[in-house]
């Protein structure tokens, strides 16, 4: 039985190098269990170009051949999210482990027939949600579980990108899933349900700015049932008037603020000077956690782990966990009355 996992990418863009970057980190770690064997594109030269630059062995001008190399054990899907089912779908029927990048699914229809196949076909099947694995959250989390800002009452956060429209681009494109809930504001759910330690949703509220078919903005009130409630902006025209995408959490003794909340290196946790009221704080702890690399390791090791285990289902951001944010995403865009081209 191998020891190490033959990790193949399929679709070499923008995000496929950063978990390339990952890979090479780990790959030259002292006894890695992760090898840098293929790249498959469905251009050639691209291929080529990707494997030659990240340490690939091999490189193929389809995905097909990805699927069909019995030397691939498992295979990073980071193509456009409109595209993921049935890539997801072929590479488990070719007997291939999948961590595919978020959201694995466009809806909770397209999830639940990966999450199915993964289990007929007993192999391993994760969404990369990469905040899963942050340490800096984990160490947050850690902090509120200690009491220090008390009970948490509120999450507020924000994800804004201002680009230029262009409707040939995948964000606002609706036949490629585009807008800003998917690419963007899964983030800010997703940050509030492990804030909540995953309560369910009980109440949901929102407003949303269309643009030809997808939301260039949307804003979003979330409560769970243990009562802490989330406030949410995520857009594509709108800028961060702060150059970062920040958050912060309100608990009845204090709050933590954190920097870039969804691939946090850093959080600062500040109490309240005075018991019942005013805002006069102090740090009590700074919370510093610098990546290995750029972040997208965590998932990657776990990952691995648990292919060479045997385990068709991560413990950390499980099946349910996929399916519940999906969910609340599928939930929102029915509200706005946002369906892609093939739901009509």
């Amino acid at each position: 039985m191998k020891d190490y996992v033959n990790w193949a990418i399929l679709a070499p863009g923008r995000i496929a190098q950063k978990m390339a970057a990952a890979m090479n980190g780990e790959a030259n770690s002292a006894q890695s269990k992760i090898r840098l064997y293929a790249v498959g594109s469905r251009n050639l030269e691209r291929s080529k170009e990707f494997a030659a630059k990240w340490n690939f062995q091999k490189a193929y001008g389809s995905y097909e051949e990805l699927y069909t190399d019995p030397e691939v054990d498992a295979i990073y899907i980071a193509n456009p999210h409109a595209f993921h089912m049935d890539c997801v779908l072929a590479a488990l029927n070719a007997g291939k482990h999948v961590l595919c990048e978020k959201p694995a699914g466009c809806s909770r229809e397209q999830l639940d027939k990966m999450i199915s196949l993964a289990k007929s076909k007993n192999l391993f099947f994760m969404e990369a949600m990469w905040t899963a694995f942050n340490p800096c959250i984990a160490e947050i989390r850690k902090a509120i579980k200690d009491g220090i800002i008390g009970d948490v009452t509120n999450i507020d956060s924000r994800f804004t990108n201002r680009n230029p429209y262009d409707p040939n681009d995948r964000n606002y494109a609706p036949d490629q899933a585009g807008g800003a809930l998917l690419d963007l504001g899964i983030y800010n759910i997703y940050f509030a349900m492990m804030i909540s330690n995953f309560s369910p949703i009980v109440s949901r509220s929102s407003q949303v700015r269309m643009l030809k078919g997808v939301d260039a903005w949307n804003g979003v009130n979330l409560t769970f049932e243990n009562g802490i409630v989330t406030s949410f902006q995520s857009a594509m025209d709108t800028p961060s008037t702060t150059g970062t995408h920040d958050a912060v959490i309100y608990g009845t003794k204090g709050f933590i603020t954190i920097v870039n909340f969804f691939m946090t290196e850093q959080a600062d946790i500040h109490v309240y000077k005075h018991k019942d009221e005013g805002s006069d704080n102090e740090i009590a702890r700074e919370i510093r956690c610098p990546f290995k690399t750029n972040g997208y390791e965590y998932e990657l090791i776990h990952a691995t782990d648990f292919i060479l285990q045997g385990k068709i289902e991560s413990d950390i951001h499980t099946f349910k966990k996929s399916e519940d944010l999906c969910s609340i995403m599928d939930s929102l865009r029915a509200d706005w009355g946002m369906k892609y081209p093939w739901e009509k």
